[in-house]
């Protein structure tokens, strides 16, 4: 198999992992003469399919690529669990993983709600 039907197939492959959720075994059964003239064994089929991108998004629970939809709610519970008020730098340090926001954004986020407010260096619980 010459290279241009090598990278014609893979390029097709990689098209259907879009759409179809194959495993790899069934890409190395379908796909055999591709696979052989490429060297790969079956091991490394699972590697190459893992290594998509489009695969990791069809494979990962929906909850692995959301945030927190309100940023607002989690603030006043963080706030609310220690007692009302935290360091500015100490409330970014606890946000969860994946989302990112600036100390400025964070006093903005304050400033707009009526639950919060900054006072000096503390995000502070308004109740």
């Amino acid at each position: 198999m010459n290279q241009e039907t090598q990278n014609s197939l893979l390029n097709q492959l990689v098209n259907q992992f879009k759409t179809s959720k194959k495993s790899a075994d069934d890409l190395f059964s379908e796909q055999q003469e591709l696979w052989h003239s490429l060297g790969f064994n079956h091991a490394q089929v699972a590697l190459w399919s893992a290594s998509l991108p489009a695969r990791h998004v069809l494979n990962e629970p929906k909850s692995a690529y959301q945030t927190t939809s309100n940023i607002a709610e989690y603030l006043t519970a963080l706030l609310r669990k220690s007692g009302g008020r935290m360091n500015l730098s100490q409330v970014l340090k606890k946000l969860p993983a994946g989302t990112t926001i600036t100390e400025q954004q964070l006093r903005k986020l304050a400033e707009q709600n009526h639950q919060m407010s900054v006072k000096g260096p503390f995000l502070v619980l308004d109740t």
